[in-house]
């Protein structure tokens, strides 16, 4: 994740210590947990293709015994997802065995089902829930394929709010919706909401590349994320799953401190700084990147006794056709489940990569970049 608001406002947040760490860990801090993958809804670019069929879920005993081997990883955080996490009733189970370890637990939900009755259950055990919203209620409610479930989700967040809980939005750009960033801002301020993530399409699941923004527009609509971030000083907006605007915003800034603060983030850390347990217990090395790299039985082991593909994730910039670019310990290559999906090669090039055309607007001199500092121990 790149933090629009650290950059450019220099909004400290707790989570920091992950973003842009001081040393480096064998164990990845954040693990993400789709707990399920029956859903209430049918959006058209659902990762996980969840909710067109009734799946059987793994027993909970299987993910408390998951949330204990992450305590002994150190894992920081604990995200819920799906399909929709509060389909599973025993939800308020997982997340208290997580905080019970001194694990932040977060849920990654459309918010539909955000009632008070569970949010009272939860509460005491969540730390964080991310709201999905689409666009207008028109828009939304397309995009998720169930009228109402716009209405809903504002429900959900208003319910989550009322009762204390930590509550932002979550974003993924489309060229159906990319035109509704300011949107999602002016309903951030009209519901007192002070977080917000923009995700960059990932080609997963449901999620197609035709259903992606071009490079050109890209750049527009993260130039106005961060407009929209030096506006407001007291909000916190992040970006995922294209850790290219942080360069944007080294173009548009030209900060050394900005540089210095995206090497310590490193950019790309799949596989490394976070991974992925699927519904059936496969872990991946994210949420998009189809490669199996163990199973959740064996949690740890993955990192104790690393496969070949974790092996190479860890040592990426020798296998990916972009390594020789000057901000690749900037990007560490982007997202690896993209370029698996456009190019059938996990290593090659991520398409999103708009590197090219921040460099022709701002007129970034690649040759010019001054060599990064010391890699920290």
């Amino acid at each position: 994740m790149i933090s629009i608001s650290r950059l450019v406002n220099g909004k400290r947040e707790r989570s920091d210590e992950i973003r842009f760490p001081t040393s480096k860990d064998v164990y990845p801090k954040v693990l993400v947990f789709n707990v399920t993958r029956n859903c209430n809804l049918r959006c058209v670019h659902c990762y996980s293709n969840s909710g067109l069929g009734k799946f059987q879920d793994l027993p909970l005993s299987t993910w408390l015994n998951a949330v204990k081997q992450a305590a002994e990883m150190g894992v920081r955080h604990i995200l819920l997802s799906g399909g929709e996490p509060l389909a599973r009733r025993d939800l308020v189970e997982i997340a208290k065995e997580a905080h019970d370890f001194g694990i932040s637990a977060e849920i990654s939900t459309n918010g539909t089902m955000l009632t008070r009755e569970r949010v009272e259950e939860l509460k005491r055990y969540v730390s964080y829930v991310g709201v999905s919203i689409d666009g207008p209620e028109e828009v939304h409610d397309k995009f998720r394929g169930v009228p109402g479930a716009f209405k809903k989700a504002l429900e959900g967040i208003r319910t989550a709010k009322e009762a204390g809980v930590k509550t932002g939005l979550r974003f993924t750009l489309t060229k159906l919706n990319y035109q509704y960033v300011d949107f999602v801002f002016d309903l951030m301020e009209k519901e007192g909401i002070d977080r917000v993530c923009f995700y960059h399409l990932a080609y997963a699941g449901r999620a197609d590349v035709k259903l992606d923004i071009d490079n050109w527009t890209r750049l527009r609509v993260v130039e106005r994320i961060v407009e929209r971030t030096r506006e407001n000083k007291e909000i916190e907006v992040l970006t995922a799953d294209n850790p290219v605007d942080g360069v944007l915003i080294y173009a548009m800034t030209r900060n050394e401190e900005v540089l210095r603060l995206l090497r310590r983030n490193g950019g790309n850390k799949s596989g490394e700084r976070i991974a992925d347990v699927s519904p059936e217990g496969v872990v991946y090395p994210d949420q998009f990147t189809p490669i199996p790299i163990g199973r959740i039985e064996r949690l740890k082991e993955i990192w104790d006794k690393p496969n070949e593909v974790v092996d190479k994730l860890r040592a990426r910039k020798n296998y990916l056709k972009c390594s020789s670019c000057p901000f690749f310990d900037v990007c560490n290559g982007g997202l690896r489940g993209r370029a698996l999906a456009v190019t059938g090669d996990l290593w090659g090039k991520d398409p999103s990569c708009y590197l090219e055309e921040i460099a022709k607007k701002y007129d970034l001199k690649l040759h010019d970049l001054k060599q990064p500092e010391a890699e920290f121990k």
